[in-house]
């Protein structure tokens, strides 16, 4: 398990009251709320994973962690199965969780299977990586 792993587990255990092992399939995107163009393009990455109607990934759960400064996010994905935490008080960083980036894990069977940044044509290639190409 990598540090960053282990420190997402510890944030999701003391402060959400989630255990990531014991969950099978999911995401979790961290809003950083240090890129304004990355996080438009998260967005429109995230309205595709979380559209209700696809069945794609119905089998995952899909956290998103957003800082408090970055909160309008929330408006923009209304109507979605996706599970929003508002990082208040930037708790996430006192757990050594302090992405510069946006950033997407995917986990399966309890393990991390795929991690990447959500950084400008980088969202691109990993919405298409999942079969929801941009426009």
């Amino acid at each position: 398990m990598s540090e960053e792993e282990e420190h997402l587990n510890m944030y999701f255990k003391e402060k959400q009251n989630i255990d990531l092992s014991k969950l099978d399939n999911y995401f979790i995107i961290v809003i950083s709320g240090n890129c304004g163009s990355c996080t438009e393009k998260t967005i429109k990455f995230l309205k595709q994973l979380g559209n209700k109607r696809d069945t794609k990934f119905s089998d995952y759960k899909k956290i998103v962690v957003i800082p408090s400064n970055n909160a309008e996010v929330l408006d923009s994905i209304k109507n979605s199965n996706i599970q929003f935490i508002v990082d208040e008080g930037f708790e996430m960083e006192k757990f050594g969780v302090n992405f510069q980036r946006n950033a997407f894990f995917e986990f399966k069977n309890s393990r991390l299977f795929y991690k990447d940044w959500l950084y400008l044509d980088n969202v691109d290639s990993i919405a298409k990586k999942y079969g929801y190409p941009l426009k």
